[in-house]
């Protein structure tokens, strides 16, 4: 059974990996690159590189993120670090070898600005809701998280989008290609959301394991996200432990599940909707 379940995982993760990552490249493809468009991250940069230098966008994105995925080994975890990995390598492959026969669009620069962002949103959300990231600024702003805490991580991915996009205005000369860089991240953002998180954002979780010490941690580490350790006791042979309550996104629920799984198999999980959760990490107080 245990196998069985392993392999659902696996079949999970790279099934929904190569899904997203197909839908990116053909974001990126098909819509912003030919009209000169650096949709922020670590592929807007190669999206100029390959402008002024003609290399191959999906190569030099796997290749700027190889010395921050060594620096995520190093101060994030392994396990983030082999999915975020493998992510990556699909995307590059994906960018410049699967999606290159695909027409590029030539027309009207805000419908690609639109469509690309459409397309790469879809595929963000498959790859999140994978348990997985792209890299790029995913990684640069969970490390500046882990050194300014007061500091969200939603601010720090906009910040390092910003410093694209502006780089972009000096790269093709013009600020068009900034402004549609802008719209098509904001439409990227809103797919993605929508599809992750829905109308529902947040759930809450109360997980019961004799391994709470372990789950808590990777919660922190792998999510960033607080946790509440509450004082439990079981029922029947009256023993002690420790009840895990943490409130995460819809996408991140998946991953905890997945983290309590692998040290776990045996815990207990409960989760509910929360309608708004007010505080650090979450919505700030009026």
């Amino acid at each position: 059974m245990e196998g069985q379940s392993r392999l659902k995982e696996y079949i999970r993760f790279f099934g929904l990996n190569l899904v997203g990552n197909y839908a990116y490249a053909m974001g990126v493809q098909m819509f912003t690159a030919p009209h000169h468009i650096a949709p922020g991250g670590v592929t807007g940069v190669a999206t100029i590189m390959n402008y002024l230098w003609g290399f191959p966008i999906g190569l030099t994105t796997f290749l700027i993120n190889v010395p921050l995925l060594v620096l995520a080994w190093l101060h994030i975890s392994k396990g983030f670090t082999i999915r975020t990995a493998i992510s990556t390598a699909m995307s590059s492959v994906c960018i410049d070898l699967l999606v290159v026969w695909m027409p590029q669009y030539k027309g009207d620069a805000l419908l690609a600005s639109l469509f690309g962002g459409a397309l790469m949103g879809v595929g963000l959300a498959a790859v999140y809701i994978s348990g997985s990231t792209t890299g790029g600024t995913s990684i640069v702003s969970a490390l500046l998280q882990k050194r300014f805490h007061h500091i969200p991580i939603g601010k720090l991915l906009m910040g390092s989008n910003l410093v694209v996009v502006v780089l972009s205005v000096f790269a093709y000369g013009n600020i068009d290609s900034a402004l549609y860089a802008a719209l098509t991240i904001i439409t990227s953002s809103l797919v993605m959301d929508n599809m992750i998180y829905g109308s529902n954002t947040n759930r809450v979780l109360f997980i019961i394991s004799e391994r709470s010490d372990l789950i808590r941690d990777r919660i922190l580490v792998e999510l960033h996200r607080g946790t509440t350790l509450l004082n439990g006791e079981t029922g029947y042979k009256h023993e002690h432990l420790n009840i895990i309550f943490c409130v995460v996104s819809k996408a991140q629920f998946y991953r905890v599940q997945e983290i309590t799984r692998s040290i776990d198999p045996h815990a207990f999980i409960v989760g509910c909707t929360a309608g708004d959760v007010l505080g650090k990490g979450f919505k700030h107080f009026d």
